[in-house]
């Protein structure tokens, strides 16, 4: 598939015709943004990633819009939140009639690394189209202390145990993303990876 990163893109909407395959990524990018399945066979696998620090705000508004059969779309937000940061998601999946046979999941996935870090997740359905696959789930917690604990165990400090952990709650979703890139393409999940890891990097967190 191919992949576009949208991140500094200004574009509210991204439509993909008959047959088209795409991935989309974006770091830290907010506002209101909707794919459109206009075609049959249209696919798009759509990956956000959020790290707020100090006292940022942000919010994303993802639409997920199915115009024609056997179309697929799943979205995955992922994020990271220390400090006061805050981020608001909202996820409306949206199904039209002729979408029948179309197979549809959003996702919305917090980390929360401090008590004063906060999140919102507003998931909504519209669904008119019968035969169809749909799923959402949003989740926001801290890291999980038996792991922490665990980590620590490995004779890591306290924030090298937190970078560790949430590293891998970022890496599981880019080692996703490389099943469905062309090889063409890996440089953009790899520039990726590293833009996130310098953001942790100025956090002081490695």
């Amino acid at each position: 598939m191919k992949c576009i990163d949208i991140t500094a893109d200004k574009r509210k909407t991204y439509t993909l015709r008959k047959n088209e395959r795409c991935v989309f990524l974006m770091f830290n990018r907010s506002g209101e943004i909707t794919f459109e399945l206009a075609g049959i066979g249209a696919e798009a696998r759509i990956f956000a990633f959020f790290i707020g620090t100090k006292n940022v705000k942000g919010a994303l508004s993802i639409t997920q819009k199915h115009l024609a059969a056997r179309t697929a779309s799943r979205a995955l937000i992922k994020n990271v939140l220390f400090d006061e940061s805050e981020c608001d998601c909202a996820g409306l999946i949206n199904v039209n009639k002729q979408a029948r046979e179309s197979d549809v999941s959003q996702e919305i996935r917090s980390l929360l690394l401090s008590p004063l870090a906060r999140v919102s997740a507003k998931p909504a359905l519209e669904i008119f189209a019968n035969d169809i696959k749909c799923r959402h789930a949003a989740t926001a917690g801290a890291l999980n202390p038996e792991a922490l604990f665990f980590t620590r165990a490995r004779g890591l400090s306290l924030s090298q145990a937190e970078n560790l952990l949430a590293c891998g709650f970022i890496q599981s979703s880019l080692d996703e993303m490389q099943k469905y890139v062309s090889s063409e393409n890996n440089e953009k999940i790899l520039n990726l990876e590293s833009r996130i890891k310098e953001t942790l990097t100025r956090k002081k967190v490695l």
